[in-house]
């Protein structure tokens, strides 16, 4: 195996697990340190600490085309994504709601309605296409159903571990015309898809500052004013009851400040990184036998993300190899990364599980060049070489 030479330079693609910190977010914290008090204190420095959260507040709100009001930060998107599906399903207790979601949703989604489905609700996963796009014929046959039931349907915006993006526009209408109310985990969207709650009116939107530059810990919740949800925790009147508890302001802060950086930056970044992430699929097709770009098929693309398959690979080795050449990348999403079970994401695209298959997930951020991709190609056309082999 290949030891990284002690000069060689550490490259980071794995900004769809988290992006590291960006210097700004760093500098609009520290600016904001001198109001790291209670923000619900009565005093001056807790008026003060209580500002800087309503601004980033509003700034937020700004950026995402809503109102202030509707906007409830959280620990993380996990927790927010459990407050809009399991507070619809309280919600609505004893009222048979229904919970759709789809078959590649994060597993804050997927495990939040599952445990809906323990608490009265009619749980059904949406399928998708082998590109990952949802079946939306599909659902509006779901939809027609039971036309009277409370309905919650939950898709993910953009895909954390292949990069389809879902018709967003589509879905909502379709979910309206019928009644239903739409949640969508924007975590993997923001920065990269024009989120722009005038235009796509969904009902609930799930985001964190880490997949930003922003600061680990602290997400946020959209509800739209007149959607109804109960509280998962109790105990205080912060966030309006929603999600109480202490409240962060400096985290606040470093989240807004990422997303402006984000959005201001996002038209010249997306040009940059589609051209990077096709000249990087180029390579990897001609050089890696029988490789394949999960999801290269989907009419709406992540511009920043490549999965590729290699079969008769094995997975695990493959990354410790990559990780020896210096290349930070992943197998999907970092949240099942510590797991033995195969990727829901895959199965549901129909990448079949019962040989040896690797899946490599590269994502890029503001610093990645075409450089570091052809270093990332160079390095896994050579490691795959020789897992397979050893494979074999």
């Amino acid at each position: 195996m290949t030891i990284m030479k002690a000069d060689q330079e550490r490259l980071y693609l794995d900004y769809a697990a988290t992006w590291p910190m960006r210097p700004e977010v760093w500098e609009a914290m520290g600016a904001e340190l001198r109001h790291g008090y209670n923000p619900a204190s009565a005093h001056a420095p807790g008026r003060m600490a209580h500002r800087s959260l309503e601004l980033a507040r509003g700034r937020i709100g700004e950026l995402l085309c809503c109102a202030r009001s509707c906007i409830y930060f959280t620990g993380g998107g996990t927790q927010s994504d459990n407050l809009a599906i399991l507070g619809f399903v309280r919600a609505h207790e004893g009222s048979g709601p229904r919970v759709f979601v789809s078959e590649i949703e994060h597993k804050a989604c997927l495990e939040a309605a599952d445990r809906g489905g323990l608490e009265g609700a009619r749980v059904s996963r949406i399928p998708v296409d082998r590109s990952g796009t949802i079946d939306l014929e599909w659902l509006r046959r779901g939809l027609e159903a039971d036309p009277a039931a409370p309905t919650l349907i939950s898709v993910m915006w953009a895909n954390n571990e292949i990069g389809a993006v879902q018709a967003m526009d589509d879905l909502v209408a379709l979910g309206h015309e019928h009644g239903a109310l739409v949640h969508t985990d924007a975590v993997q969207a923001m920065g990269k898809v024009d989120v722009d709650l005038e235009r796509t009116p969904v009902d609930l939107l799930s985001a964190t500052a880490h997949k930003l530059g922003g600061p680990v810990g602290i997400g946020l919740l959209y509800r739209r004013p007149g959607v109804t949800l109960e509280p998962l925790s109790y105990g205080g009147g912060q966030e309006r009851s929603m999600w109480p508890g202490t409240q962060n302001p400096i985290g606040a802060t470093g989240f807004a400040t990422a997303l402006a950086l984000a959005v201001g930056e996002r038209e010249a970044e997306v040009a940059r990184w589609t051209a990077l992430r096709d000249h990087l699929e180029g390579r990897l097709l001609a050089e890696i036998p029988d490789a394949r770009i999960h999801g290269g098929e989907a009419p709406l693309r992540l511009p920043n993300l490549v999965s590729v398959g290699i079969p008769g690979c094995d997975s695990g080795a493959l990354l410790v190899s990559l990780d020896f050449e210096g290349i930070a990348a992943s197998g999907g999403s970092a949240c099942g990364s510590d797991s033995s079970v195969g990727s829901g994401v895959l199965d549901a695209i129909g990448v079949p599980g019962d040989a040896p298959y690797a899946a490599v997930r590269f994502s890029f951020g503001h610093e990645t060049t075409r450089a570091h991709v052809d270093r990332a190609a160079d390095a896994l056309a050579r490691v795959a070489a020789r897992v397979v082999a050893l494979t074999a």
